[in-house]
């Protein structure tokens, strides 16, 4: 394998430094480096024992296995190693599998996004396992994403207990040449739509910045209640949309979309409830249904909305569940349903196909509407409990237009047959 490695590839790959460190933004070649690093050591010294580490088991096998049986053209075996005839061995575990390990000796340690591991106890662990005596020296590696002042902030980088703490770092533009033009061009727009994410996990920033990041702009909101619609037809379809509430201070939310025009759609009716109990709730759906005339009804199906959900199916009155915590239809961007929700509606309003009404508690509730990233690089919203304990309002009106909102899609087009069509 021939490759041109800058100047914090170079240093990391061949450093002989107890404790070396890679903490890079995205797309610096960080895994590449790390097994890179562990494959030449056991090439070089016979009967290596190495261990290449990773918290969860699907990112262990989906992710570093993968990448590692790409890199080389070798095939990982059923028990996670893989075999060099010179006698090294590779294997590789995730954070649960480490303490049957206790009394393994190592010749050469690889943790991969080692900041998963909140805590210092799996360094210290494997540490200790640190004393095969097969090579001139013994490593315990570690590749990381920049994660506030944490173990790897406190060790590394703010004040290293040796000189045997080597830290190299880098940004996302510092490999730029070797990146897609679209992709570096994203990651620009990214500064604007995302900047904590942008600031964590593109400029490597260590600072103690919020890992959460809002839907929603201002701006953005106030264009889309902008909006002037030229009413195409009068054949308007209506989707209503119910939150039901869960708590005491929360509210039931009733909220309407109308069609008008080639994918042209309004919002036109909120209406809110507290206290009320779940057969008012269905018998004021019934009403709803009847005075204005829907022909889609999105309830909300977790928690107390299911009683709702269930009780209209039995009066055979049809509905569509939401299921916000259900899987995705886009799995590999978002964690839930609810999160899917959101930035279909985000999409919407940016692209001018939805006018939300101009009402000072909707608004107010999308741009409290946050979301943070998983460690599989899904975007996933800060949950409704989240928001509560930091004393956010839930954002029932909100919810209540989003679910709405998410029959804008494919199977609503199918059924109304609109054409879609940028609003400017």
């Amino acid at each position: 394998m021939k490759l041109k490695l800058k100047p914090y590839q170079d240093s990391f790959l061949f450093s002989k430094k107890r404790f070396p460190a890679l903490v890079a933004g995205i797309g610096t070649g960080k895994t590449m480096m790390l097994l890179m690093k562990i494959w030449r050591f056991c090439e070089a010294y016979p009967n290596s024992l190495a261990l290449i580490v990773r918290k969860e088991y699907t990112d262990l096998h989906d992710s570093t296995i993968k990448d590692f049986e790409n890199y080389f053209l070798a095939k990982v075996d059923s028990h996670k190693e893989y075999h060099f005839k010179n006698g090294s061995t590779i294997m590789f575990r995730h954070g649960s599998e480490l303490n049957v390990l206790k009394n393994i000796n190592l010749s050469i340690v690889g943790i991969e996004q080692a900041e998963e591991f909140e805590v210092e106890e799996t360094f210290t662990f494997l540490r200790d396992r640190l004393r095969r005596d097969n090579a001139p020296y013994r490593q315990l590696c570690l590749i990381a994403n920049a994660s506030g002042h944490n173990w790897i902030w406190r060790f590394w980088k703010n004040n290293p207990p040796s000189e045997q703490y080597h830290l190299e770092e880098a940004t996302t533009f510092d490999n730029e040449d070797n990146l897609p033009a679209d992709f570096i061009q994203d990651l620009k727009q990214m500064e604007q739509e995302a900047p904590s994410h942008y600031k964590r996990y593109v400029l490597n920033d260590w600072e103690e910045i919020s890992q959460d990041d809002y839907v929603f702009t201002w701006t953005e909101i106030k264009q889309a209640i902008g909006i002037e619609f030229k009413v195409a037809n009068n054949a308007s379809k209506r989707i209503l949309g119910v939150d039901v509430a869960r708590f005491g201070k929360d509210e039931t939310v009733f909220t309407i979309l109308e069609s008008k025009g080639n994918f042209q759609w309004e919002q036109t009716y909120i209406e809110t409830h507290r206290e009320k109990d779940l057969m008012w709730t269905v018998g004021r759906i019934i009403d709803m249904r009847r005075e204005h005339r829907i022909d889609i009804v999105v309830v909300d199906d977790d928690g107390l909305g299911g009683g709702v959900s269930d009780r209209l199916k039995e009066l055979g009155i049809g509905l569509r569940p939401f299921r916000g915590q259900e899987r995705p239809n886009k799995s590999d961007l978002y964690a839930n349903k609810r999160t899917e929700g959101y930035f279909t509606l985000k999409s919407y309003i940016n692209n001018g196909y939805l006018k939300p009404l101009d009402n000072h508690s909707q608004t107010d509730q999308l741009l409290t509407i946050k979301y943070k990233y998983t460690s599989k690089g899904q975007k996933m919203l800060i949950s409704k409990d989240a928001m509560r304990k930091e004393g956010i309002k839930s954002p029932d009106i909100a919810d209540a237009l989003m679910m709405a909102g998410c029959y804008i899609t494919k199977a609503v087009r199918r059924e109304f047959n609109p054409q879609p069509q940028k609003v400017y």
